[in-house]
């Protein structure tokens, strides 16, 4: 998972956190898809995590994770480019932080 993060991060850095060019509907595709792939990712290692390791570490929404990665997989169109944006600038960073204090 902490390889998809520093992805997400380097990402962002490559295209300068460009915020609009993310939200452009013509040419931020590229950016967002990039953006939306390791996400993607981490919900689909989220889903092989037991029930226990879910349940001993509450402090990671797990279910919103995969159920972002589910609507990136079947949906993507209903993607939320806000929220999408939003969680890789936040979320993700705070779940790099708790995997790599070794919670």
């Amino acid at each position: 998972m902490i390889s998809y993060c520093e992805q997400i991060r380097q990402t962002h850095s490559f295209f300068r956190d460009d915020r609009g060019l993310f939200f452009n509907e013509t040419e931020g595709f590229v950016y967002r898809n990039s953006v939306a792939m390791p996400i993607l990712q981490i919900g689909e290692l989220a889903k092989k995590l037991s029930e226990e390791y879910l349940a001993a570490n509450r402090a990671i929404p797990w279910r919103a994770i995969m159920g972002m990665r589910d609507i990136f997989a079947h949906h993507y169109g209903a993607v939320d480019f806000q929220e999408l944006w939003q969680t890789s600038h936040e979320d993700v960073q705070n779940l790099e932080a708790y995997i790599r204090a070794g919670v």
